[in-house]
């Protein structure tokens, strides 16, 4: 089996595009990767469709905003993570095919390591994205990591661990959470789903979200890493959260701390019967 670092300092970015401008924005993106790394930061997480803001343009303009994988953003990226020996995870639209993606690649100093497509996307947000179809394993010096957006950690609890069961200890959480006016308080919502994908799958959640009014929708940060408390049923916030300007917070992660975590002797993944879990799928499959 291979060995992998434990200790992993991850820095997770409150930022705010600027809306209308791809090269402003990248720009912005450079300079807080680079304040970042010289702080000592391994892995560096935006937000999700941070290259181009959420929703500060028509949903018709998206194909215009859209770009390949690789391509500028993720070169320009990639000349940084290379200098600075960083790992770096950030929001845009990706062109592949005839189809658009609200997609999170992941750089390293080698290039794109791997790129997520956003599998359960907003409609009433991204009515332009295509729905994505994997969950890719990117490798690390601190082992494979999982990258979910957004929704699809918050709502669906099958991402985080499916990434858990094949052996991810960290999750990256790309977000663009907006004040929705029916919700009273969307700091607790973030605490309560994080908190609880770090506690059922054994992992750190790295989250970072927009701040700032984009179009219709206000963003309101709270940028934060969770983890499992050691000797407790219960999650901890390791950095943040974050309040509502653009700022970076990180946190050194002792990796190894995940293991041991159990009741007694024993972990949760021991304690699984996933041969009971088909009736998920089946009944997703007979509802379609």
């Amino acid at each position: 089996m291979k060995a992998y670092q434990n200790t992993v300092t991850i820095a997770v970015v409150n930022f705010a595009p600027v809306v209308g401008d791809k090269a402003a924005t990248l720009e912005k993106i450079k300079d807080f990767t680079i304040k970042a790394a010289h702080q000592g930061a391994n892995i560096i997480v935006f937000p999700e469709t941070a290259l181009t803001s959420c929703s500060g343009f028509p949903p018709e303009e998206a194909p215009t905003l859209a770009e390949t994988i690789p391509g500028p953003a993720t070169d320009a990226i990639q000349k940084i993570a290379a200098q600075y020996n960083a790992y770096v995870c950030f929001g845009l639209i990706e062109r592949k095919g005839d189809n658009l993606y609200n997609a999170a690649p992941v750089i390293g100093p080698t290039g794109v390591l791997g790129v997520y497509r956003k599998v359960h996307p907003f409609k009433p947000i991204e009515p332009w994205a295509t729905p994505g179809s994997e969950y890719p394993l990117i490798e690390t010096p601190w082992g494979p990591i999982g990258v979910g957006i957004c929704y699809d950690d918050y709502c669906f609890p099958e991402v985080a661990r499916i990434y858990a069961v094949r052996g991810a200890r960290i999750l990256l959480n790309p977000t663009a959470f907006p004040e929705f006016p029916d919700a009273t308080d969307y700091r607790d919502f973030c605490k309560t789903t994080l908190g609880a994908r770090a506690i059922d799958n054994h992992m750190f959640v790295a989250s970072a979200n927009l701040v700032g009014t984009e179009g219709l929708l206000t963003f309101f940060g709270y940028s934060a890493i969770f983890g499992p408390k050691p000797g407790q049923m219960n999650y901890h916030i390791y950095a943040g959260p974050c309040g509502t300007e653009e700022e970076v917070v990180m946190a050194t992660l002792n990796l190894a701390s995940l293991e041991n975590l159990g009741v007694g002797t024993r972990t949760m993944f021991e304690d699984r019967h996933p041969e009971t879990y088909l009736a998920i799928v089946s009944s997703a499959m007979l509802n379609r």
